[in-house]
């Protein structure tokens, strides 16, 4: 049987591969377009907590480190791709050619663990 990397982790696992996308994803809202800091900022945060409470509301189970890592990852990540971004000079378009590849992986990866997932929970009772 092959090894099911999308597994849930105590603390850290595959899933925190997206969560942290996601942040670095909103980290090019502001440049991007007239959002400010703070508000984008905001709202990474406010998506994270509403995913983390989607998932309990569909009983997915995770161990509440897992759950609190998921929220602190896309605002660290935010943080961080923002301070990147703020202290660089980048053009527009480059700004969304970077964007636009975050944006294709954050897709693939959740794709790709909810196909895991998928797998992993079929009925197979016919």
């Amino acid at each position: 049987m092959a090894r099911d990397w999308w597994q849930k982790g105590r603390a850290f696992d595959l899933w925190s591969v997206p969560h942290f996308l996601f942040g670095i994803l909103m980290a090019f809202v502001p440049p991007l377009t007239d959002v400010s800091f703070s508000m984008a900022l905001t709202l990474t945060a406010l998506f994270a907590v509403l995913w983390e409470l989607f998932e309990m509301y569909l009983g997915i189970k995770e161990t509440v480190l897992n759950s609190l890592l998921d929220v602190f990852l896309p605002i660290c990540a935010y943080i961080i791709t923002s301070f990147i971004l703020l202290t660089s000079s980048y053009h527009y378009d480059d700004l969304l050619v970077l964007a636009s590849a975050v944006g294709i992986l954050y897709i693939f990866t959740n794709i790709s663990g909810w196909l895991a997932y998928r797998r992993r929970n079929r009925d197979f009772t016919r």
